[in-house]
């Protein structure tokens, strides 16, 4: 259940952004010949005006077909509703609209969780702590509270601790817990892992709570979510460019049902439903963003040729705009490939990540 629970989550995201795609079109005039729910073999269609709306076999995701753009040479579609005889702002907007959709859908959802069902919230409290790491050598014990960490006291645990500690690598640090109502300080010196090299930690893992806030701090620290995550793309790539990363740390297709099914297994009341709705909005900006890069036959791509042509003055040869596009599909579908057969190596390992994570 939590499996198909993701896939028609997924397949939300993907129905949010082709529905920009066709609320952009018609306001713009474009014909929009067949608006499809699910892919695959069609189930149910009516046609309303230009425009077909049809259910498909598989209820993930959806398709809008463009005329002018999507259909072929033998179109009956009026020549006026075409794609190509738009202003170059229409046609741009419709392009562009698909991942902006996306992008509002994962604010949106960032704001719900801060205002109304709130946000899992780390508390200075150990709930476990993992053996050979610092904090097992130090006696850092479950139940004990963080109080202070090189003299400041702690109350965010992100900003007062985590970013303190991973930026501290090697670096000894003076930390003061409380346990059965007694203080103690100890020197704790954070040092990486194989797998995050470069960053300082301790092995621990902290109680959460869950935490709302009002409208206004919800819209602002909604808007701050959203920022960061579009941010973590670029720099998600740029670490795999420099090869800071590798493709174990990639998450295809496959890898985004197991993380989110598995946060919905081990869902522990509101807290697992929370982490289940973070995933998706993450899901839904990144869709967004990695859509508008410019690569061919992605929107980044299409976005790339109406610049051309803004700056030209004319539209770029089709022939040539095809080959591109095409070449771009090819790659593109590799890469898929290549994606979902390293969701299926790295299956059993991200499991025992989730797992250990999880204290499970």
């Amino acid at each position: 259940m939590s499996f198909l629970i993701t896939l028609f989550a997924l397949g939300f995201v993907i129905f949010i952004h082709e529905m920009g795609h066709m609320v952009a079109a018609k306001r713009s005039g474009i014909g929009v010949l067949e608006f499809a729910v699910g892919m695959g073999p069609k189930l149910y269609g009516k046609q309303v005006g230009e425009t077909l709306y049809s259910i498909r076999v598989f209820p993930f995701g959806g398709f809008v077909k463009l005329a002018g753009l999507d259909d072929d040479e033998n179109s009956t579609c009026d020549p006026a509703l075409s794609f190509k005889t738009k202003p170059l702002a229409s046609r741009f907007i419709t392009i562009v609209a698909g991942s902006a959709m996306n992008i509002v859908l994962g604010f949106l959802i960032f704001v719900i969780m801060y205002s109304m069902l709130g946000v899992p919230t780390p508390t200075p409290v150990v709930s476990d702590v993992f053996p050979n790491t610092p904090a097992s050598e130090v006696g850092i014990r479950k139940g004990d509270r963080l109080v202070s960490l090189e003299g400041a006291s702690i109350q965010d645990v992100k900003m007062d601790f985590i970013k303190i500690v991973h930026a501290s690598k090697d670096t000894p640090l003076q930390l003061q817990i409380l346990r059965d109502g007694v203080t103690s300080k100890l020197s704790i010196t954070p040092r990486g892992t194989s797998k995050y090299p470069t960053l300082g930690l301790i092995g621990v893992r902290f109680d959460e709570e869950v935490r709302r806030y009002n409208p206004i701090k919800g819209l602002w620290l909604g808007s701050q979510r959203t920022y960061t995550s579009i941010s973590n793309v670029f720099l998600s790539l740029s670490m795999l460019i420099r090869q800071e990363a590798n493709l174990g740390d990639v998450a295809g297709p496959i890898g985004i049902v197991q993380l989110a099914s598995f946060h919905l297994d081990t869902a522990n009341g509101l807290v697992g439903v929370l982490n289940f709705l973070n995933i998706m909005a993450l899901i839904s900006i990144s869709l967004g963003v990695m859509n508008l890069l410019p690569f061919p036959v992605l929107d980044g791509g299409h976005l790339i040729f109406l610049i051309i042509e803004g700056v030209i003055g004319r539209p770029v040869n089709s022939k040539w705009e095809t080959v591109i596009h095409n070449t771009g599909a090819a790659l593109l579908i590799t890469v898929m490939v290549l994606v979902v057969f390293n969701d299926i190596m790295h299956w059993k390992n991200r499991l025992s990540i989730l797992q250990k994570a999880a204290g499970l």
